[in-house]
């Protein structure tokens, strides 16, 4: 039967019948970027304020946005610059930065427009504080749980290697940026050791987290190893000798049903676990209060402003003791 002229084609109605889906995703995936473009803008006006930098006139505001679009498009900067852009076949990253950038700059427009004293609130020891600091440190823990997918998916068609070497500077590639734009701002600077020191523990971190996607992904080691320990492949045998009973129940319960695709469940369970270590460390991250200004000295109290006078009054009479003889 032919199709009716007036019929859309095939390609249309697809997308007639998944525009819906295809909307609600790009939405979500929308807020999780604003609120991670407002995750990393507090990060730097943050600094700013405790540094004192906002009370000087200046370019801080030019500073301070572009140390806030560094620390956002990190990632993607580093990704770009190391396989999007010279690799021929991949979407290039670079070229969608401009259409993200309207968002980070309503994000950081936000950000600084609100007031300091909102900024000490949401980053002092209260309930309020704790309760937003955990919220948007656990959806920054969730976009780069994201960002790790998705530079494994992009970097699929290199070896595991420069793969693994790629995810983990693209990984530890917000903290560069931010070590490093916290220095420019900083009254007293951070020394180069102890932020080359923070950065190789977050690339070591990221290294590991792209490490145990990798070897979970289908048909990799972790696949591997549960293929062998099948219900039917697992070999109990030498155990029976010493225990018959244990050697049978082992046999039974002591591997892998065979109805499970391993290729779908492992993975899975991979990411479950990866993402729950990623929010449950940014949430970490996020719960200590920031202490603003300088501690007031306690007062002396009565009876240690009374022992300091008698102790003068004692030396007083010493010297004419002394004087004296």
């Amino acid at each position: 039967m032919m199709p009716h002229h007036d019929d859309p084609p095939l390609i249309t109605q697809t997308r007639l019948r998944t525009q819906p889906h295809t909307l609600r995703t790009t939405t979500s995936q929308r807020l999780l970027r604003f609120a991670n473009h407002v995750f990393y803008s507090l990060a730097v006006r943050k600094h700013m304020l405790l540094e004192g930098k906002e009370r000087v006139p200046g370019s801080h505001t030019l500073w301070c946005y572009v140390a806030s679009m560094l620390c956002t498009f990190a990632s993607r900067i580093v990704l770009s610059l190391l396989w999007t852009w010279p690799t021929e076949g991949v979407p290039n990253l670079w070229e969608k930065i401009p259409a993200n950038l309207t968002d980070a700059t309503a994000a950081w427009a936000i950000v600084n427009v609100a007031p300091a004293a909102l900024i000490r609130r949401y980053t002092a020891r209260t309930p309020s504080g704790t309760a937003s600091r955990s919220t948007l440190h656990a959806v920054a823990g969730f976009n780069k749980f994201n960002s790790m997918r998705k530079t494994l998916r992009l970097a699929a068609s290199a070896s595991v290697g420069p793969r693994l070497a790629l995810g983990a500077a693209v990984g530890a590639a917000a903290s560069l940026f931010k070590q490093c734009t916290d220095r420019v701002v900083a009254s007293k600077r951070t020394p180069w050791p102890v932020v080359a020191v923070a950065v190789l523990k977050e690339y070591l971190r990221s290294l590991t987290t792209h490490t145990v996607a990798t070897a979970a992904a289908p048909g990799g080691p972790l696949v591997s190893i549960g293929n062998k320990l099948r219900c039917g492949a697992v070999d109990y045998s030498y155990l029976v000798p010493l225990t018959p009973t244990g050697a049978a129940w082992l046999g039974r319960n002591a591997c892998v049903p065979k109805a499970w695709v391993l290729d779908d469940v492992i993975p899975h369970v991979a990411h479950a676990c990866l993402l729950f270590y990623l929010v449950r460390l940014y949430v970490n991250r996020g719960l200590p209060h920031t202490v603003w200004g300088k501690s007031v000295k306690a007062r002396a109290t009565p009876k240690a402003r009374a022992t300091s006078k008698a102790t003068r009054s004692s030396a007083r009479v010493r010297s004419r003791k002394a004087k004296g003889e």
